[in-house]
């Protein structure tokens, strides 16, 4: 009876300390992950713009301050902007009742001759619940709001802070839906925080 007690009494302690290290382990990677952003945390005054959704409201920037913006530009024939979507969904969903984030995915670079009414066909067929704004070439044939944020690749992703400046700036989008919440997540808190 001893040695099954012992044996019990082993067990519970292995049990244990496996748990402990995997907690350890998941507050070590969540540490890192915090270490990581805030050394590549930047405060450069974000350009204002005026945009229209799709429904043809007028959106700006400067109306906007005061709260944590996430912005993305991208357009329909970009692969990765796309892939980037269900967890920018899964962002949008985590903040909507929170009043101080607002998300702005700035359409750009479109090469057809319809823009506006293929973005809201993509957008209606795929499901998603964003704010979209169009980014629409001008006379020069030129996309105001991709070139005062020195966009050189979609998609790319701003987070601004309440007072106005560009925190973060991230191009691409690689890895799983969860990770990249987790990321964008720790980015908002981060923002929120700025000073």
């Amino acid at each position: 009876m001893k040695s099954f007690l012992r044996l019990c009494l082993l067990a519970s302690l292995c049990l244990f300390a496996r748990i402990s290290v995997s907690a350890q382990t998941a507050v070590n990677k969540a540490d890192s992950l915090q270490n990581r952003l805030l050394s590549e945390m930047i405060a450069v005054p974000a350009p204002n713009f005026t945009l229209k959704d799709l429904d043809g409201n007028v959106v700006s920037l400067k109306d906007l301050k005061g709260k944590v913006i996430v912005l993305d530009f991208w357009s329909t024939w970009c692969v990765p902007c796309k892939k980037s979507f269900p967890a920018m969904q899964l962002a949008v969903n985590t903040y909507k009742n929170d009043p101080s984030v607002k998300f702005l995915f700035i359409h750009t670079w479109e090469t057809t001759k319809t823009p506006v009414e293929d973005v809201k066909k993509y957008i209606a067929q795929s499901g998603f619940n964003f704010q979209v704004l169009m980014d629409l070439k001008d006379e020069a044939g030129r996309n105001a709001a991709v070139e005062a944020y020195d966009v050189t690749a979609i998609p790319a992703k701003f987070i601004i802070d309440k007072a106005g400046n560009i925190v973060f700036k991230l191009t691409g989008f690689t890895g799983t839906d969860a990770a990249a919440l987790q990321e964008i997540s720790e980015r908002i808190t981060l923002a929120k925080n700025h000073k």
